[in-house]
């Protein structure tokens, strides 16, 4: 029997990796006129600010590269942001104090664009509200950050995008 070292199965793993159809979907996020955006910690200074929409890019990579086909790319362009709950300043003078109630659910405008072999299969623009955020047991039960957010990105990628047929190679 051939024993393999650590290094052979790292770049057989590797080569496999960089086989055709095995790309995963490339993803663009760009956040437009965020001074503008209803919420996002925007209030609290730029590096809350900077930290919520990094945050928000990361969530959206990761659940497009999960529910988007290979060979899939995606351009999305934030155009508003109201995350969930609200910051209660008498509380609480560093953002962290977010008040979850019935009425301030997460919503979010975007713009997108999915391409398939360099051609355009979709695009629009969404307004995603979760309404029933705090009926949701996994994110209520998640300690992560913008998990409320991350929920109703989920599932509209899930909703939006379930037409696309992982099964058909890019062309």
């Amino acid at each position: 029997m051939a024993r393999f070292s650590r290094w052979t199965a790292v770049s057989v793993l590797a080569a496999a990796l960089l086989l055709p159809g095995t790309a995963q979907a490339a993803t663009a996020v760009t956040f437009v006129a965020p001074q503008d955006y209803a919420d996002g910690n925007l209030a609290w200074g730029p590096v809350d600010q900077r930290l919520t929409l990094e945050g928000l890019e990361r969530i959206i990579q990761r659940i497009a590269a999960k529910r988007l086909p290979a060979g899939t790319d995606i351009d999305i362009a934030v155009l508003d942001l109201d995350l969930a709950g609200r910051v209660n300043p008498l509380r609480s003078r560093t953002g962290d104090m977010r008040v979850m109630r019935q009425d301030t659910w997460p919503s979010m405008t975007l713009r997108y664009t999915v391409r398939r072999g360099g051609k355009v299969v979709a695009r629009g623009e969404d307004t995603l509200r979760a309404m029933n955020y705090l009926m949701d047991p996994a994110a209520v039960r998640s300690a992560e950050p913008l998990r409320f957010e991350k929920a109703m990105l989920d599932s509209w990628f899930r909703v939006r995008f379930a037409s696309l047929d992982a099964r058909r190679p890019a062309s």
